[in-house]
């Protein structure tokens, strides 16, 4: 089974998709992202830390807590708000470098975009 995390957009996550409905509809029924991905299970959501973002912290808190349990991660993903906060709204996150170093610093891929609901 993949086990993944997922970042949320803090501005407009609660606007978009209360909840992250989205997301979970797509992982739990293999569409868009999860698409022929088999078995998916969501063992994080996090907020990126609002603007400017803390994201990297946050996943890394993530991370932490998630091995003191004994779970680990094998991806992580941008929700879909993050990747409109980005692309239309005026998000100051760099994506691209904060994905080079998620997955530097992780060791996990991590990938932009959930669903296209």
């Amino acid at each position: 089974m993949k086990k993944i995390g997922i970042v949320y957009c803090e501005r407009i996550q609660d606007a978009s998709c209360v909840g992250c409905a989205k997301c979970y509809k797509s992982v739990n029924e293999n569409t868009f992202a999860f698409k022929d991905a088999g078995d998916v299970q969501v063992v994080f959501k996090c907020g990126c830390g609002d603007c400017p973002g803390l994201v990297v912290p946050r996943v890394e808190l993530q991370m932490t807590v998630l091995d003191s349990l004994g779970v680990s991660v094998d991806e992580v993903y941008f929700g879909t708000c993050v990747k409109k906060a980005t692309t239309f709204m005026s998000c100051p996150m760099n994506v691209e470098g904060v994905t080079e170093v998620m997955q530097n610093k992780f060791g996990v891929p991590v990938h932009m975009g959930t669903h296209d609901y």
